[in-house]
């Protein structure tokens, strides 16, 4: 049966996806279905086969949750083809706001990734603290020089990127620019150099099937704790959201200004009232998804 509003949640990670330093794993924490999503995926096994050949397709297809990973998909290659100019032109248009709003999501989106968690000990706010310590060291850290251009080295980033893809607040996009692989992946696209696409493309189905098994496991033993590591994941992801930075070299040595600082290196205006502005607009919305979707809890409810 089709779920209402799945190919939006799709769309609202695609979009994500496009923006360098955000996840599309945050978005659908935000949205409630992150955990349906890894349940989804740890469920890819041989053993689905098995269902194929004994009960039938169709009965392969519902234990596969397939009609929710299509449709997800769907929307989220739809929001690609569609929204990616748009997001690309706003970011480098509009970028203050643009920033803001996608801060006000996470912002937002911490404190309702917290509100339901029972155990809320010394081990969560660990979890927390060590999330949001990992996020930011990953923004921090310098990107290295192209690792190598073969198909091995296309492969374990792949795997390497996909792995932080499904992770909230830690981006794909953004490991691929520390690994010095973000460039050779685009100009293999462009020029259509299809080994090294496989290969980079094999590294993130394994890489995906491979880390996903043990994200499900953590969730449905240790709910709290890895949701509380996720949400400090999101917290150190807002230093690489800051509305008021110029890009250093290669737009990976950012310099984090405050408003005036920015009004004044740019000249574009510090933009703080329609910053603030969309931030709220974002907490606002997080908010109404929160009340009209509430978060599905797979791993408590198994």
């Amino acid at each position: 049966m089709i779920r209402p509003g799945i190919f939006f949640r799709g769309m609202a990670m695609g979009a994500a996806d496009v923006v360098p330093g955000v996840s599309g794993g945050t978005l659908a924490l935000i949205t409630g279905i992150y955990e349906e999503l890894i349940d989804t995926l740890g469920g890819l096994t041989p053993r689905l086969l098995k269902v194929w050949h004994q009960q039938g397709f169709v009965a392969f297809w519902r234990q596969a949750n397939l009609t929710f990973l299509v449709t997800l998909l769907a929307g989220i290659f739809t929001s690609i083809a569609v929204l990616a100019r748009l997001i690309t032109w706003l970011l480098e248009t509009h970028p203050v706001p643009v920033w803001a709003f996608f801060s006000g999501l996470i912002l937002a989106s911490i404190f309702l990734v917290l509100k339901p968690l029972q155990q809320r000990g010394a081990v969560q706010i660990a979890a927390f603290v060590a999330g949001t310590g990992v996020a930011v060291a990953i923004g921090l850290a310098p990107a290295l020089s192209a690792v190598g251009s073969g198909a091995t080295v296309f492969f374990f980033s792949g795997m390497l990127a996909i792995c932080a893809m499904i992770l909230p607040g830690i981006s794909g996009s953004f490991i691929l620019l520390l690994l010095g692989m973000y460039q050779p992946v685009l100009e293999a696209v462009k020029q259509g150099e299809i080994p090294l696409l496989l290969a980079f493309m094999a590294g993130c189905a394994i890489g995906l099937l491979s880390f996903v098994h043990v994200l499900k496991w953590t969730l449905h033993r240790y709910h709290d704790t890895v949701m509380a590591l996720l949400a400090g994941f999101m917290a150190g992801s807002l230093l690489k959201l800051w509305p008021w930075r110029v890009s250093g070299e290669q737009g990976l040595a950012d310099r984090w200004l405050s408003p005036a600082q920015y009004a004044s290196e740019t000249g574009d205006g510090s933009q703080l009232a329609l910053a603030l502005l969309a931030g709220l607009v974002a907490a606002t919305l997080v908010w109404l998804l929160y009340r009209l979707a509430p978060v599905h809890n797979v791993a408590q409810d198994s």
